[in-house]
């Protein structure tokens, strides 16, 4: 059950946001807000705005934005419900006894980590004695060194049957540590027995530093070679990263993520102070994760094993990251090496330096796809390009497909109209693009009328309900704001007020947030404009787009249909000089 929405309004008002923000950023009053430097990416200048009404902020650097919660979700990395219990607690805001008393199956997770932080230092300890001499040598013999096997809480699980099970038994009950992934029930009699036998043992830590399971190497050559922790009520594979309590910071520092493949891969990273390393824990990557890399860092540089399989799992890797929009690199090692071992080898500076080169993954995937390929043959060109469209079609922004697609026809000999024309087949029959002018914030791209009456949503302008009242989905489905405005109109008809706050959380878009952010913190003079004009304004738009879609027609259609459309275009300029005249009427 979640927290009540009285509670949670009640929150965000004794947090205010500008008060709470100023703990963590140094800022400056200007005009009606406050600015000063992003806590969320580097720069020199101040672009991150903080507003008291309404009272969010934005940064128009890196486009972080939000209320106080997300803030703090942001800075001190906590989920909602944390970040709402932490600020209740600041500011003296009783926390609901029904909501926040665990009920079973908070209390199972609670147990369940405590077990599990249990389990961590019993292999821990087992690493430094005798029961753990074969784990020892072979993670020494590898040349790690003690403090990085202390720092990734590295242990040992001797080749025993009841060695975990035995140590935590007079704890927990064999129910718990079965739910917890620990021990398994036998087979042919009653009793349970250790999931995890001799094996290195490696901690998986959540973002806020506590164990969820565990990820083991065998030490005697049986199979399977790794063995992780099945999924439990506090570990999904698919959405936990290995290594990102320790990565996050330098990750934030250095504007970027680098995805290995194995957890011993990220451990030599980490003695080598490349600290921005994460790895999958035992699966492939998946949407979740991209979208997690997504919060982290704009740029991931993807480094997997060099053989036939890692490249494989690089190429679906990328096609995942470039489908949420990050920037992908892929590093390139010489033949041979993985990660570990050029690291051990080479070294920290020649690895930054294998970084620093890193092709983007399409260029990468050219190459590959050219050596792969006889590009000399017409079916050797056709399946060259096979293989790049994918990756090509889940690259978001139009603009970069249309940068990236005579270089591919260049580097495979291709006729670029033709390559061109397949694009276009795979895209789903969208247009080869016109030039495009530079990337701009996301709010230049609303028209001015819909910018306004954006604006004035979020200040909460007298009139607003009654213009959203008048807006119907064939007014918006084209408009750059869409989201938000269906968003707000909803709200309206739940008979609730349309406030800035309650639109970021009806939001599910990150872009859509974005937008509400950007337009909320900054200032747009939008005196003498009323919700109601701005709405009869977009009103108008699409009946303009059909008149001028009829005067094309009128030149080539047949004379049966002149008639038609002379009436059709001749009511749409009524109802567009009706609407006009209702604007004007109110200035």
């Amino acid at each position: 059950m979640g927290f009540p929405d009285s509670f949670v309004d009640e929150v965000r008002r004794a947090a205010d946001v500008v008060r709470v923000i100023s703990e963590h950023v140094a800022l400056k009053k200007t005009g009606s807000s406050w600015k000063g430097l992003c806590p969320f990416h580097k720069e020199k200048t101040p672009s991150f705005n903080v507003r008291s009404e309404p009272p969010l902020f934005h940064c128009f650097g890196c486009g972080e934005g939000g209320d106080v919660f997300k803030f703090l979700m942001l800075h001190e990395r906590l989920s909602f419900p944390e970040a709402v219990v932490s600020l209740a607690r600041r500011h003296g805001v009783p926390v609901p006894e029904d909501r926040y008393e665990p009920g079973p199956d908070r209390k199972l997770k609670d147990e369940i980590l405590v077990i599990l932080e249990a389990a961590a230092r019993h292999f821990e300890k087992n690493l430094w004695t005798a029961r753990g001499t074969g784990a020892r040598e072979y993670l020494l013999g590898r040349g790690f060194q003690k403090a990085t096997l202390e720092r990734i809480r590295a242990g040992a699980a001797p080749d025993a049957w009841d060695d975990l099970l035995g140590a935590l038994r007079g704890q927990f009950p064999a129910a718990s540590l079965l739910a917890a992934g620990l021990v398994l029930p036998r087979k042919e009699k009653s009793g349970h027995y250790d999931r995890f036998r001799n094996r290195a043992v490696f901690p998986i830590l959540n973002e806020a530093g506590k164990v969820v399971g565990f990820g083991a190497r065998c030490l005697d050559g049986s199979e399977p070679k790794y063995l992780n922790s099945p999924e439990t009520p506090v570990y999904q594979k698919g959405r936990t990263l290995y290594g990102m309590s320790w990565a996050k910071s330098a990750i934030r520092e250095r504007e970027q993520v680098l995805l290995m493949e194995g957890y011993l891969d990220v451990a030599r990273a980490m003695e080598c102070s490349v600290g921005e390393a994460v790895a999958t824990c035992g699966t492939a990557l998946t949407q979740s994760h991209a979208r997690l890399l997504r919060r982290f860092a704009p740029r991931v540089l993807v480094n997997f094993d060099q053989d036939e399989a890692g490249r494989t799992a690089a190429r679906k890797s990328s096609d995942l990251l470039l489908a949420e929009g990050l920037e992908v690199h892929v590093v390139e090692l010489p033949e041979g090496h993985d990660p570990d071992s050029y690291l051990r080898t080479a070294g920290a500076e020649a690895y930054r330096e294998r970084m620093a080169q890193a092709p983007p993954f399409m260029e990468w995937l050219m190459r590959r796809a050219a050596a792969e390929h006889d590009i000399e043959t017409p079916a050797g060109k056709g399946a060259y390009l096979k293989a790049m469209l994918p990756a090509l079609t889940r690259i978001e922004s139009a603009v970069e497909r249309a940068a990236w697609l005579p270089r591919i026809a260049q580097t495979g000999g291709l006729d670029e109209a033709a390559a061109w024309e397949e694009l276009r087949r795979a895209t789903g029959g969208a247009r080869r693009p016109r030039p495009t002018p530079a990337l701009r914030p996301r709010s230049s791209g609303l028209r001015t009328a819909e910018k306004w009456l954006l604006v004035l949503i979020m200040r909460g302008a007298e009139g607003v309900e009654a213009a959203l009242g008048e807006l119907e989905d064939a007014d918006v489905c084209n408009l750059h704001s869409a989201g938000v405005l269906r968003a707000a109109k909803a709200i309206y008809l739940r008979a609730e007020a349309v406030t800035a706050a309650a639109l970021t959380a009806a939001l599910a878009s990150d872009e859509d947030r974005r937008l509400v952010t950007e337009l909320a913190v900054a200032d747009h003079p939008t005196e003498r404009v009323t919700p109601a004009d701005c709405v009869r304004e977009i009103k108008c738009w699409p009946l303009e787009a059909r008149v001028s879609e009829i005067q094309e027609r009128l030149a080539t259609a047949p004379e049966a249909e002149l008639d038609a459309l002379l009436g059709e275009k001749l009511r749409l300029k009524q109802k567009i000089s009706n609407l006009s005249r209702s604007t004007l009427a109110s200035c």
